[in-house]
């Protein structure tokens, strides 16, 4: 069986910043049906080669813009590159073409069978025209803000939607929200029917054994793109009106991204550290040195997180969190289980109560809780495939 999956991202060299879930979920995917050969294909960049073999997975890069150096929608996401730089905007025309002139040649030459879309926009569309134009099947994979974009264009974009949804085998979502977001769509009549074909899975986490015997140099520290929805700020502003008590707690940020500057301007008085981009080689030595982790995020103009990787990797680990409502973790079937290692905070904003949350979480044992790792022992790639893969067979016949 031939797979083609289609995304707007995916790390363009070894240790990019780029989160690799679509990898690591293609890898997983490989790894328990030897009989399956996915290729993925990606956005272009000036970092990435064209095509490359990642082990049992194909890379394919699409070109959509020349000079090479004018592809700058992608990395190291659409939706913030737009909102920083508007008239990127003016790109996606050609992205849009350009990768589903890049699907369909693909389509024809290795005789895929099915179509894996991550994200309904813009790849959900390529794969429904391609569905029109070739027939093969696609599933549909829903992360964070993809059907907001929809309704921007009013009624016409919602019925482009449901048409785009309608199409698909199945339709997974990484929250239960984004499945009742996407059920609204549909008239009652219809919603039943779509329903049954849907599934709410997080991304799994790809990592090793935590270690109980690291040297905690970290408190609380976070990891990922540092842009406005992850809230980090939040994050600051608590370590700063700990620091005027006289408390402070060493706390790591990871990462890099357009709100570096405006992070570190934030921090004077509190014990700050700025680690700069951590690449995927050395993430794990990074959440060695980490006692605690830390995620407030909050929307931000529509920006919102589905199910943070970062968080589920920390919980995965056994490490005590912080987080907010907007990460969507209290969604999580396990919650029940989860209350008590994590730190709960409703709204990141409200100064008292993210004080409080934060001194909360220092108080908690900053060693891997064996409980925890039990608990989230599923979401590891090697468990979670079988997960997607069920509904995905199920769908296609076998």
């Amino acid at each position: 069986m031939r797979i083609l999956m289609l995304t707007s991202t995916l790390p363009r060299f070894p240790g990019d910043m780029q989160a690799n879930f679509v990898g690591e979920q293609a890898e997983a995917w490989a790894n328990v049906r030897s009989h399956v050969r996915i290729t993925i294909l990606a956005p272009g960049d000036r970092a990435a080669r064209r095509r490359e073999e990642r082990g049992a997975i194909r890379v394919e890069r699409f070109r959509y813009m020349r000079p090479e150096r004018l592809q700058r929608l992608a990395y190291p996401a659409i939706l913030p590159n737009v909102r920083r730089n508007p008239a990127l905007a003016l790109l996606i025309p050609s992205f849009l073409w350009s990768q589903y002139r890049a699907a369909n040649k693909l389509v024809k030459q290795d005789n895929v069978d099915l179509i894996y879309a991550h994200w309904v926009m813009p790849q959900g569309l390529v794969a429904w025209r391609l569905k029109h134009a070739t027939g093969i099947p696609y599933i549909l994979q829903n992360h964070s803000s993809d059907l907001a974009v929809f309704e921007k264009f009013g009624e016409p974009g919602k019925k482009l939607a449901r048409q785009i949804i309608r199409e698909a085998n199945h339709f997974f979502c990484v929250n239960s929200l984004q499945r009742d977001a996407a059920a609204r769509l549909f008239s009652a009549s219809e919603r039943a029917q779509f329903l049954a074909k849907c599934t709410v899975l997080p991304m799994g986490v790809e990592l090793p054994e935590p270690k109980s015997d690291a040297q905690r140099e970290f408190d609380v520290a976070t990891i990922g793109r540092l842009s406005e929805k992850k809230g980090i700020h939040y994050l600051i502003g608590s370590g700063e009106r700990l620091a005027a008590k006289g408390v402070r707690p060493a706390i790591a940020i990871a990462g890099d991204g357009e709100e570096m500057a405006s992070l570190e301007a934030l921090a004077h008085r509190a014990d700050i550290r700025f680690l700069g981009f951590v690449s995927a080689k050395d993430k794990d030595a990074f959440f060695d040195r980490t006692a605690r982790f830390a995620f407030p995020a909050k929307e931000a103009d529509g920006d919102v997180e589905g199910l943070p990787v970062s968080l589920l990797e920390a919980l995965c680990r056994g490490m005590p969190a912080l987080a907010s409502r907007d990460t969507n973790i209290e969604l999580l079937p396990e919650w029940d289980r989860l209350r008590e290692h994590v730190v709960f905070v409703e709204n990141p904003a409200d100064e008292a109560a993210m004080d409080v949350a934060l001194e909360r979480l220092l108080a908690l044992p900053g060693i891997p809780n064996g409980e925890l790792v039990e608990i989230m022992a599923r979401y590891r790639w090697d468990r979670l495939i079988e997960d997607y893969l069920e509904p995905i067979e199920r769908a296609d016949g076998g």
